[in-house]
């Protein structure tokens, strides 16, 4: 019977080297190659523990409420990008207690006290705000398509106008469209026929859009709001 060489014995038998009993072999098939900090999700969390932070300063009775696994979840995200560092001193160098700082009191465990500046707030209110510009400008620019939802136009573009207001930015040329025709839809909303003519219909929706369009465009006076957490998620 001819014999091949895959049936015969292997020439060698690799056997995992034992050193007192212990392989010195370790397997991390799971773990991943480079320590790449999740920044998105980190600032997210610091984001949540601020806000539940603040809470617990303004109501003390609320703390018992406070889950503090969260803090574990920052300490052990922080621990991938620097494993060797304190999760203080990680959140420090990427900006992160500045822009939350009831996020450092929480860590240190003193009695939390009030602060004079929230970056971290003051962004997701902005945020807030340009997503309520898109929100109703998007509402609006539907709505002047539908003549049983005109008599609401009067009301909408008014909040719209408040909120491009509240963006504190270089918003008066638009808010200048705004007004152009307001006068007349209130008029005619109150009126006993609530239905805009054609060209109103036409004219919110090209303003809804353009409202739209300038935050997409996303020009320097809302970048400037945005920035200290953009130079944040661009660290890592």
């Amino acid at each position: 019977t001819q014999k091949f060489a895959f049936d015969s014995s292997p020439l060698v038998q690799v056997e995992p080297l034992q050193v007192y009993g212990t392989s010195q072999v370790n397997l991390k098939f799971d773990e991943p190659l480079l320590n790449i900090l999740d920044t998105r999700k980190l600032v997210a969390l610091c984001a949540v523990a601020n806000v539940l932070l603040e809470r617990v300063q303004k109501l003390p009775d609320t703390a018992p409420c406070f889950n503090v696994q969260l803090l574990q979840d920052i300490e052990d995200l922080s621990k991938t990008f620097a494993p060797d560092k304190h999760v203080q001193t990680t959140l420090d160098e990427l900006g992160l207690l500045e822009l939350f700082p009831y996020l450092g009191q929480g860590f240190k465990g003193d009695k939390l006290e009030p602060v004079d500046r929230n970056p971290g707030l003051s962004y997701l209110t902005y945020v807030s705000l340009l997503n309520q510009v898109v929100m109703m400008g998007t509402q609006i620019y539907h709505d002047a398509t539908v003549p049983e939802h005109h008599k609401y136009a009067a009301h909408q573009i008014a909040l719209l106008y408040q909120t491009l207001n509240m963006l504190q930015g270089e918003t008066k040329p638009l808010r200048r469209l705004v007004e152009t025709h307001f006068d007349e839809i209130k008029s005619i909303t109150e009126s006993k026929n609530p239905y805009l003519p054609l060209e109103i219909s036409e004219w919110l929706q090209e303003i809804t859009w353009l409202c739209r369009e300038e935050i997409r465009n996303c020009p320097p006076y809302i970048h400037r709001r945005l920035d200290p957490i953009v130079s944040t998620l661009r660290m890592t």
